[in-house]
Formats: C-alpha cells, sequence, structure tokens
C-alpha cells in the first residue's frame, strides 16, 4: 500500500516512483532519492488514506500525481456510450505486465482492457540513470471512435509555481462553470479569450485580469483555463515548465505538438466545498491534452470555439492502427536567483532553461523520444 493505495514501485536508487492499481496513478515520485535534498514534485489528494468509499467519479478514489485520461473530460456521452469522468484508464484495475531491467534504465509495464469500447492500453513509465526525467509511453489497441485524450499532472499548493510556455496562439477559459449552488466558486470569465496566463479576464471590473501564471493564486476559487502555445519551428518537443525557486527546482514537460497541442490548466485553490473536497484542497493540474477543456467528449468532438479557430479538439482512431502517446515529465534544480523560465533550448541530450533572471539550468535529457510518438 502507498499512501492508502495498492500500488506498484519502480526504483533506480536516483529516482523512485510508485503507480496505484486501480486508475494508474503515479505518485508519490522521489527525485534525488539517493541525497538529503530529494524533490517530491507531485500533489496527493487528503481524502487517500480516510478509508471508506469516495464520493464522486472514479477518478477521485486514487487521485495524485500523474495519470491518462481517455477520453479526457467530464462529460463523455456520445452515441449511446457512457464513458466516466477521464474514461476507464483513470478508475479500473490496471495489471502488472512486466519490468524491464537494463543498462540503459528500468521501465514498468502495466495494461487495461478498456470494456465501455472495447481496446487495450499499455503504460510504460522508464527511468535513465543519470537523468531526473520520467519518460511515459501509453499504447492504444482498439478503441475505435472519436476520442479525447491527455496526461493528468497534479501540483501541490503548498509551494509556489511560477507557469511558463512557449507564446500563446490562445488562451481560453472555462465555457461553463457550475453555479454557486454546486458549493464551486470561479473567477475566470466564462468563455473569454486571452492572449497571456499573466492577463486572464476574470468576472469582476476590478481586477479586469488576473495572473494566472502564478499559483497559488486567489484564495476561495478554482479555474479550468486552456493554452494553445504555438508549435515549435524547428522539429523540437513543446514544452511547459513550473518554476519553484523556492525549493530549489523547476519541473517540466515535453511532448509532441501535433499530437497533445494544448494544455489545461485546473487551479483549485479552496475553492470547492461539495464532498470529497470540503474546501481542503489546493492542487494545480498541468494537462497535456487533445480536447476541449475539461468539457468531455460530446463538446470536444462537435463544432466549438474552438475549432472555429482551427485549433484540434479531439481526434479519430480506426481501430487498427496503435496509437502511442509519449510525454517526459522531468525535475531540474535551479540556481538561486532563478526565477521563472524566459525560453528553453535544446540541445543534443539536454535541455537548458532560461531564466527571466538571465541565470540557467540543464536537465540531462533525451527528448526526441517524446516525438517519436
Amino acid at each position: 500500500m502507498t499512501n492508502g493505495r495498492k500500488a506498484w514501485r519502480l526504483s533506480n536508487g536516483e529516482t523512485e516512483l510508485s503507480v496505484t492499481e486501480l486508475g494508474g496513478h503515479m505518485a508519490p515520485v522521489r527525485f534525488f532519492a539517493d541525497t538529503d535534498s530529494l524533490v517530491e514534485p507531485y500533489y496527493i489528494s487528503p481524502w487517500q488514506e480516510e478509508g471508506g468509499d469516495v464520493p464522486g467519479p472514479g477518478v477521485l478514489g486514487s487521485l495524485r500525481g500523474d495519470f491518462f485520461c481517455m477520453p479526457f473530460g467530464g462529460d463523455n456521452s456520445l452515441d449511446g456510450d457512457v464513458h466516466p469522468p477521464h474514461g476507464e484508464v483513470s478508475e479500473a484495475a490496471w495489471t502488472f505486465d512486466h519490468v524491464d531491467a537494463a543498462e540503459s534504465g528500468q521501465t514498468l509495464a502495466l495494461s487495461l482492457e478498456t470494456r465501455i469500447r472495447p481496446g487495450r492500453v499499455m503504460k510504460k513509465i522508464g527511468l535513465k540513470g543519470g537523468q531526473s526525467a520520467l519518460y511515459i509511453s501509453h499504447e492504444v489497441e482498439g478503441f475505435a471512435g472519436p476520442v479525447t485524450l491527455g496526461h493528468h499532472a497534479i501540483m501541490p499548493g503548498d509551494r509556489t509555481h511560477f507557469v511558463d510556455t512557449r507564446p500563446l496562439i490562445t488562451g481560453f477559459c472555462d465555457t461553463a462553470p457550475p453555479p454557486p449552488s454546486s458549493k464551486e466558486y470561479y473567477w475566470a470569465a466564462p468563455g473569454a479569450f486571452f492572449d497571456s496566463l499573466e492577463a486572464v479576464p476574470t468576472i469582476w471590473k476590478d481586477p479586469s485580469a488576473v495572473d494566472a501564471s502564478v499559483f497559488p493564486g486567489l484564495e476561495g476559487f478554482v479555474n479550468v483555463l486552456q493554452v494553445f502555445p504555438e508549435k515549435p519551428g524547428d522539429g523540437t518537443p513543446q514544452w511547459i515548465t513550473a518554476a519553484v525557486p523556492s525549493h530549489g527546482y523547476l519541473w517540466y514537460s515535453l511532448k509532441d505538438p501535433d499530437l497533445l497541442p494544448s494544455t489545461v490548466l485546473w487551479q483549485e485553490h479552496h475553492g470547492r466545498h461539495g464532498a470529497p473536497w470540503n474546501g481542503r484542497n489546493s492542487c494545480m493540474g498541468i494537462e497535456e491534452v487533445r480536447a476541449h477543456l475539461a468539457s468531455g467528449l460530446g463538446v470536444s468532438v462537435a463544432d466549438n470555439a474552438l475549432t472555429g479557430r482551427g485549433l484540434d479538439t479531439s481526434m479519430h482512431l480506426d481501430g487498427r492502427k496503435p496509437l502511442e502517446v509519449r510525454n517526459i515529465q522531468g525535475i531540474c534544480r535551479i540556481p538561486e536567483g532563478f526565477d521563472r523560465v524566459a525560453d528553453v533550448e535544446f540541445r543534443e541530450d539536454s535541455v537548458r532553461f532560461i531564466s527571466r533572471s538571465g541565470s540557467d539550468a540543464v536537465a540531462a535529457v533525451n527528448w526526441s523520444y517524446v516525438l517519436r510518438g
């Protein structure tokens, strides 16, 4: 058992991780585990060890760290099929397949058979010596039809994160947040577009915009935002970072921009008061997706405000050719004075993060891994 849930563990001495049987949620993850200054960047929900059934969607049962979603989103009803929020892959029991141990590193492999729409998903998480990076792959077989999908990494709200990515094509606020009677409270202007996370429109005249690139932000609110960064023109991955200067590290995610063109930011800072949230959660989802916000399959597949701008919010699987979704999530130590990321430089086997203050930090990582997916 790990934090109240049955889980498998993988370690190479430098990095240690656990993956839950139910939902395949990855956390805790301990980077630099062989040092006196380890880093645990991921969130674990507070109800994990309280016992009993967790009210709400099944995904909440193991809610932590990072997990794969398919279909991504809340209301996943389409053509008579009703998928649970974020899909069976986020709540059903995964099966242990094998662990590969080689000179190049260790890989944990799990599998899951989907039933609502027949398919099979193979989850692989790999570690490499000398690198503080997670090489994550999901290979989807079958599951024919329209689909939304993505990763759902979650950061804790007990430390300040500064979120940066490439300049935006556009940003988008949740179109239909629930009414106050739901005991959830949102400050972003519904359905508003924006050009920068540092100036997101609000429901108020004053302030008319809020800096959502810094989390935690406004106390007592939850928001769902989506950003579509410009695609790199040099064949390198898309990136997003969350720098945590107070703890001396930054977290980063690398992906194929043609497969996962956007990032959904779920910013939860004591803004949900129904069970099991009960106003006690502070966490931020950094969710690499192909979807329309967290609206679900129906809205994402149909014509919507984002597809009207030529942006992809779903895809179609033919059920014959497997689809592999790859993502790298990693940690890089940063020097004193490193504030937040201004630019990223891709080298042969590393990534250099350049801060606004002028200092830099380098992470060893085989970034081309995500482009082969």
